[in-house]
C-alpha cells in the first residue's frame, strides 16, 4: 500500500503554481516534480556518503543497497 504525505498550502501561497509551472516545463506531474524535489533536498542533507553507487545485481538490488528501497520481508 502506497504511503500517502499531503501537503497544505494557503489560498494565497504561490508556491503551487510555481511548482505547477516548473513540472509542466519538465513534463512532470506535480506529484512527480515535488517527489523529485524531495529527493533531491534530502540527498544534499545526506552529506556522509560522498561515496559513489554500488553497483547491484538487478535494479531492484541496486536501488536497495543504495537506500532508495526497503528490502522486501
Amino acid at each position: 500500500m502506497p504511503i500517502t504525505i499531503e501537503i497544505k498550502f494557503d489560498p494565497r501561497e504561490t508556491l503551487p503554481a510555481k511548482l505547477s509551472r516548473q513540472a509542466g516545463l519538465r513534463g512532470l506531474t506535480d506529484a512527480e516534480f515535488a517527489k523529485r524535489l524531495i529527493a533531491d533536498g534530502l540527498e544534499r542533507l545526506d552529506t556522509g556518503n560522498n561515496q559513489p553507487a554500488e553497483p547491484g545485481e538487478t535494479m531492484d538490488d541496486f536501488l536497495i543497497r543504495n537506500g532508495a528501497l526497503y528490502p522486501n520481508k
